[in-house]
C-alpha cells in the first residue's frame, strides 16, 4: 500500500478562514469532567472552539491508546505514555489492524470529543466561525511505536499504513464536525517531528513525503489542515509541506519565525499561524500579556518589512493565539490563567494595530 496524495494544489484556497487573532487551544486540558471541559472551551474559545483531550481522566485518553483504538491491543507500554513496543511477531498484525480496522475514536478513550459533539448539538458554540479538531500526527505515531528498539518510522510499509490510518481518522473526525459548521480546521499534532529530524537528518525526505501525503488527502472543501509541533523544527520543512496552518511555540520561537525567509514565504503565500504565545509553565504570575503582545506586534512588523505581499491587518486575519503546547499537565487554575493571558495578548495586538 502506498501513501499518495490526490492531484490537488499543495495549499487549497483558504480565504474563507479568518482567524482574526482569536484564541483557541492546542488540545489537551487538565479537566477530568468532560462537561466542565467543554463549557470551559465555550467560555474561553467561543469563536474557534476545539474538542478537549482529557489525559487525566483515564489512561485510555493518552495519545497512542486514543489514536489506535482497537489496534492498541498489539502494543505494550515501555516508557509511560511516551513510547510503546510492538513485539516483532505483532508488527504485521498491528499494520493489518490499522489498514482494515475502523478509524474512529472510541467513547471510552475520547470523552472530551464526544462531550464536545453533544455541546455542538445543543448549540453551545453558536459563535463559532470554525471548529478546530486534532489528531495525532503520523510522524509522532511512527516514532512512539518501537519494533526491536527502532521506531516504525524507519519502515516504509509501516509509514504507509500509519499514514493511511491517520488520514481515515482525520476524515472521520472532520466529516463528523462538518455536520455542525461550514468549516473545520483539522490539526495534525506532531510533537516528535523536530526530534525525528534531528536524530536522523536523512529521514527528511521520507518525513516530508509522509506528511505531505496526509495533508493532501485530508484537505477538502471546508477542511483546512494544520500542523502543530511545540518542538523546534527547521522552517524550511514548513515551506515544503505548506500546511494551511502552522501551530508552534511562539513564546520561545516567535522572533526566529519572524526573521526566517521560509516562514515569510509561508505567510505571504497564504499560510495561517497559531502563535503559541503563552508558555506552559506551572506558575504564570511572571508572564506579562502586554509584553507578549508587543513581541507579537514586533514579529508582525518584521514579516511586513521584509517585502511586498503582506500587511499587519492580513497577519492578524491569518492568526490564532494559543498556549505553546497542550495543558494537560497544568492545574485547572493555571489553565484558566493561560487562556486569560491569551485573550489579553489578542486584545493587546488589536490595540496596537488600531494605533499603528
Amino acid at each position: 500500500m502506498t501513501a499518495q496524495g490526490d492531484d490537488v494544489p499543495i495549499r487549497a484556497p483558504s480565504v474563507w478562514f479568518c482567524g482574526d487573532g482569536c484564541v483557541s487551544g492546542v488540545g489537551s486540558l487538565p479537566f477530568v469532567d468532560p462537561a466542565a471541559a467543554v463549557h470551559f472551551v465555550a467560555e474561553y474559545a467561543p469563536e474557534v472552539p476545539f474538542w478537549p483531550q482529557l489525559r487525566r481522566k483515564c489512561t485510555r485518553e493518552a495519545m497512542i491508546p486514543q489514536t489506535l483504538g482497537a489496534a492498541f491491543r498489539h502494543v505494550v507500554a515501555v516508557r509511560g505514555e511516551h513510547a510503546y513496543a510492538v513485539p516483532v511477531e505483532r508488527v504485521d498484525r498491528l499494520l493489518n489492524a490499522l489498514e482494515s480496522g475502523e478509524a474512529r475514536f472510541e467513547p471510552g478513550a475520547a470523552a472530551g470529543y464526544f462531550a464536545f459533539v453533544e455541546g455542538l448539538e445543543r448549540g453551545l458554540f453558536a459563535r463559532a466561525r470554525t471548529i478546530k479538531g486534532q489528531v495525532m500526527g503520523p510522524v509522532t505515531v511512527a516514532c512512539m511505536l518501537l519494533a526491536e528498539g527502532s521506531p516504525l518510522l524507519d519502515r516504509p510499509e509501516a509509514r504507509a499504513a500509519i499514514g493511511d490510518y491517520i488520514v481515515r481518522l482525520a476524515r472521520w473526525q472532520s466529516e463528523a464536525l462538518l455536520r455542525y459548521v461550514p468549516s473545520v480546521l483539522l490539526v495534525l499534532d506532531d510533537a516528535y517531528l523536530g526530534a525525528a529530524l534531528r536524530r536522523d537528518p536523512e529521514r527528511r525526505a521520507a518525513i516530508v513525503d509522509l506528511l505531505r501525503s496526509v495533508i493532501l488527502r485530508v484537505r477538502r472543501p471546508g477542511v483546512l489542515v494544520g500542523l502543530h509541533c511545540c518542538d523546534q523544527v527547521p522552517l524550511s520543512i514548513i515551506a515544503d509541506l505548506e500546511p494551511d496552518l502552522y501551530s508552534f511555540d511562539a513564546y520561545h520561537g516567535g522572533g526566529d519565525f519572524a526573521g526566517d525567509a521560509d516562514a515569510r514565504r509561508y505567510v505571504v503565500g497564504g499560510g495561517n499561524v497559531a502563535w503559541g504565545w503563552i508558555p506552559t509553565l506551572d506558575d504564570l504570575s511572571g508572564v506579562d500579556a502586554e509584553m507578549i503582545a508587543a513581541r507579537w506586534f514586533d514579529s508582525a512588523r518584521r514579516l511586513v518589512d521584509a517585502g511586498e505581499g503582506v500587511d499587519l491587518d492580513r497577519i492578524r486575519a491569518r492568526s490564532l493565539v494559543t498556549a505553546s503546547c497542550g495543558l494537560a499537565g497544568s492545574s485547572e487554575a493555571t489553565c484558566r490563567r493561560s487562556f486569560e493571558l491569551a485573550l489579553e495578548v489578542s486584545r493587546g495586538f488589536a490595540r496596537r494595530l488600531e494605533s499603528a
